[in-house]
């Protein structure tokens, strides 16, 4: 699951990348922390009257795939918090995805 030697590019941290994270070069946990991240913004920008745009919203649900894939694989060594985080965002995408398309149907009703 995780590269030979390859340790996670945030600063100070020496945990392994796994081999699903290579490409991001990050711990699953430095992940988490910038895909919640991201998320919270969207969700504040959605708040805020803007509207988020398709590159946003693809990234957010390809994250969700990630969730899937992730919790998903047997070999996974993911702890009981990791796993919970994976959950974690599933969910606040799956509720920022609600929330947009319920904003989008409210609009449409009122024009």
């Amino acid at each position: 699951m995780t590269t030979p030697n390859r340790t996670c590019q945030a600063p100070s941290c020496t945990v392994e990348v796994p081999a699903v994270l290579e490409i991001e070069g990050l711990c699953l946990n430095h992940y988490l922390d910038g895909a919640f991240a991201k998320l919270a913004a969207a969700t504040q920008d959605f708040q805020n009257g803007q509207d988020l745009d398709y590159r946003t919203m693809d990234w957010l649900l390809a994250q969700v795939d990630f969730a899937i894939e992730s919790l998903g694989q047997e070999d996974a060594v993911w702890d009981a918090d990791q796993r919970s985080k994976l959950l974690e965002l599933l969910l606040g995408v799956a509720n920022l995805n609600e929330y947009v398309r319920h904003g989008t149907v409210i609009a449409r009703h009122s024009d």
